[in-house]
């Protein structure tokens, strides 16, 4: 669970360094990172759940989040794209920065639990 608090810091840290540098697009970059570092927490979070109860529960958490992440970033893009009107250079390198940093970090936790 601690890595939990570690993407959260991540996640405050790439957004007081992007608004630091964009500060008039605050809302992208908020938006950018917003849904990335929610669905990695869920997936983080249900994937501990299912390696205390069982870790042969972790594959299939991991392959039922990959499909969910699919959806919910296809929804969330399209909603954000069609219904918001934004700047999207801000948006886009926050989105795919925070993906980028958030999916490592979540493959390092995994490999620390299986090593485990």
């Amino acid at each position: 669970m601690r890595s939990i608090i570690y993407l959260t810091l991540i996640a405050l840290g790439i957004f007081g360094l992007a608004t630091g540098i964009h500060p008039e697009s605050v809302k992208e970059i908020f938006w950018g990172i917003c849904m990335p570092w929610a669905v990695a927490v869920i997936e983080l979070f249900w994937v501990f759940k299912a390696k205390d109860k069982d870790p042969q529960l972790t594959t299939k958490v991991l392959m039922i989040g990959f499909v969910g992440k699919m959806i919910v970033f296809g929804i969330f893009l399209s909603i954000i794209i069609y219904f918001y009107a934004f700047k999207p250079y801000p948006f886009v390198f926050s989105f795919a920065g925070s993906f980028l940093a958030f999916h490592t970090l979540e493959a390092f936790v995994l490999k620390s639990i299986s090593k485990s």
